[in-house]
């Protein structure tokens, strides 16, 4: 009886003791007697805590920052600012040809100065040629050609190009005496012929005829309006 009354406490500490002792994993080891046994750490939670709130205050300084200009909005996906993309797209409607280019290429084919049957008499000079009235961006621009050796009366004409495509001549023939030719604006252009009238000498002319001539958008093709050398109204 004595030895009962002994052994029931001390029994019961030891039962106090085993559960105690660290609890065994799935995978047969222990827990680290430094490890937290009670699920997440006090101090875990509060440092996660801790980080979304400053993740969450980051955002909203470079928010405020973003909206008050202090830095660079995201660059277009094509890399290109939106004028770069508007002149890209615009040079994309130019001709590829330069002025020379299409004057070498355009002259061979015009016909000769003094007619289909006259070829013996002169060639267009295709060397001494002035392009830079030419523009394979304008919805309408010149180049005026002379002929080879020309005089102040020798035969001119003027070929006409719409974004560098060639539209053909001012006229259905050639004519005496250099034109002067005013650009209006990127569709119209005025062009004065002179002509010697009756008693004029060939250095000196006097009667002047001047034509407008407009690539018209709606209808897609060149008008002309106005006045002509006599000689080409027959």
């Amino acid at each position: 009886m004595r030895r009962r009354l002994i052994d029931a406490p001390y029994k019961h500490r030891r039962k106090r003791f085993a559960f105690a002792q660290p609890r065994s994993r799935p995978h047969g080891g222990t827990r680290s007697p430094h490890r937290w046994p009670y699920g997440k750490h006090p101090r875990s939670h509060f440092m996660g805590r801790l980080t979304r709130l400053s993740t969450r205050t980051t955002a909203a300084a470079a928010g405020a920052l973003l909206l008050a200009g202090g830095i660079a909005g995201p660059a277009m996906a094509s890399g290109q600012a939106p004028e770069a993309a508007t002149s890209s797209a615009a040079a994309s409607d130019c001709g590829l040809e330069t002025g020379d280019q299409a004057a070498q290429r355009w002259i061979p084919v015009l016909t000769p100065p003094f007619g289909a049957d006259h070829e013996e008499q002169g060639a267009w000079d295709t060397k001494n040629v002035d392009t830079s009235t030419y523009d394979q961006c304008a919805e309408l621009s010149w180049i005026t050609v002379k002929t080879e050796g020309a005089t102040a009366s020798s035969p001119s004409t003027i070929m006409l190009f719409r974004k560098g495509a060639y539209l053909g001549t001012a006229t259905n023939g050639s004519f005496g005496f250099a034109p002067d030719v005013d650009r209006v604006d990127d569709s119209t252009l005025d062009v004065t012929f002179h002509y010697p009238q009756d008693g004029d000498s060939n250095a000196d002319p006097h009667g002047t005829a001047t034509s407008t001539y407009s690539w018209d958008q709606d209808a897609g093709k060149l008008t002309q309006e106005g006045q002509l050398p006599p000689h080409l109204n027959n």
